[in-house]
């Protein structure tokens, strides 16, 4: 039961927060080079990385991977702030 849960509250965290970061962050820090894929898509042909290149020259991220780049990069804001107190 437990472990259920912390599995619904991790996904909610990576869903929410790390998609969302990433939709926001990746097409701004790369200067529109890289898009991330809609939830609701059903796009294919990602290699393992979760990038695919579009005909426009763009590298397409799927939502899985998308979500981890933004969580990481939360957990890399919260260890500058750490390091800084």
């Amino acid at each position: 039961m437990i472990g259920t849960v912390a599995i619904a509250v991790f996904e909610i965290v990576l869903l929410a927060f790390g998609y969302t970061t990433a939709r926001i962050l990746l097409p701004t820090l790369t200067f529109k080079k890289v898009k991330v894929d809609a939830l609701s898509s059903s796009e294919a042909g990602f290699n393992w990385l979760g990038f695919k290149r579009l005909p426009d020259g763009v590298l397409l991220c799927d939502a899985n991977s998308a979500g981890w780049i933004g969580v990481l990069i939360w957990v890399f804001v919260l260890v500058v702030i750490v390091s800084l107190v």
